[in-house]
């Protein structure tokens, strides 16, 4: 009895796993909203304590250590779910090597780490494996693991790459708003050069380009939460120094306006 329970537990074993990191694809790269990840974001969270742990051994390249930690979080990202992928589909495979699904020459293998080779093969998108499906029930098995490989490839690739254009755009935004304050990160400079003299016909346009890169990067992040993990040794390019220009700025409107009706 216990001979058809274990392979039993086993394959249900496998199937949790590929749900639980099917799901942490889903919930990172199609839902796209922070804090929802089932595994992603855990892992993030212990990478970047890792990496604060050894800037702050570092000493005085405490910057150039932070800046490697957005990459390998998203190195991460994809190792977990393909390692998790091909673990889930070794443990559906290794009680049926042997049986349903045996080496295309010679005697097949039995050991968890020649079901683990299976797996992964299965859920390849190129290349051919040593082993093959030899029921009806296995070659779908083998066919749903291939469309599962290819899809989740071909969403990791697209996130990373979204990911990236993102963060473009942040540096965009960031060194324009450097170069805006003449590179003091001074929102009173920032006014003077969009309205010289009090002067504001061209500078309402400039502030409502700068309104609206700020809506798309607090978007971006809302999307790619992982990008609160990149940091670059320039700090006008963080997250916090364009949002301390853009508050500060609103500020100095604020009180400006509110001056001039109170005088009015």
């Amino acid at each position: 009895m216990s001979g058809l329970i274990l392979p039993v537990l086993e394959q249900a074993s496998g199937v949790l796993v590929m749900s639980l990191v099917l799901a942490d694809i889903f919930l990172t790269v199609l839902y796209a909203r922070i804090g929802t990840g089932l595994i992603a974001d855990r892992i993030a969270h212990l990478t970047w304590a890792i990496f604060r742990a050894a800037a702050d051994a570092a000493g005085q390249k405490r910057g150039a250590v932070l800046s490697f930690c957005g990459p390998v979080i998203l190195i991460v990202y994809v190792l977990l779910w393909a390692l998790g992928l091909t673990l889930g589909a070794g443990l559906i495979i290794h009680p049926a090597l042997g049986v349903a699904v045996r080496a295309s020459s010679g005697e097949t293998p039995a050991d968890f780490m020649t079901a683990l080779y299976a797996g992964g093969s299965s859920m390849a998108i190129v290349g051919a494996s040593d082993f093959k499906p030899v029921t009806d029930s296995y070659r779908i098995l083998y066919l749903v693991n291939s469309l599962v490989g290819m899809s989740a490839t071909s969403l990791v690739l697209t996130y990373v790459m979204q990911v990236y254009s993102a963060l473009r755009q942040r540096n965009a935004l960031g060194l324009k708003l450097h170069l805006l304050t003449g590179e003091s990160a001074d929102a009173a400079e920032l006014l003077a050069r969009l309205g010289p003299q009090g002067q504001f016909s061209s500078g309402y346009t400039h502030l409502a380009d700068l309104a609206a890169s700020l809506s798309e990067m607090k978007e971006a992040h809302h999307f790619y939460p992982v990008l609160f993990y990149f940091r670059f040794r320039q700090p006008f390019y963080s997250v916090s120094a364009q949002v301390f220009v853009a508050l500060d700025t609103v500020s100095l409107i604020r009180s400006g306006i509110g001056g001039r009706q109170a005088h009015g």
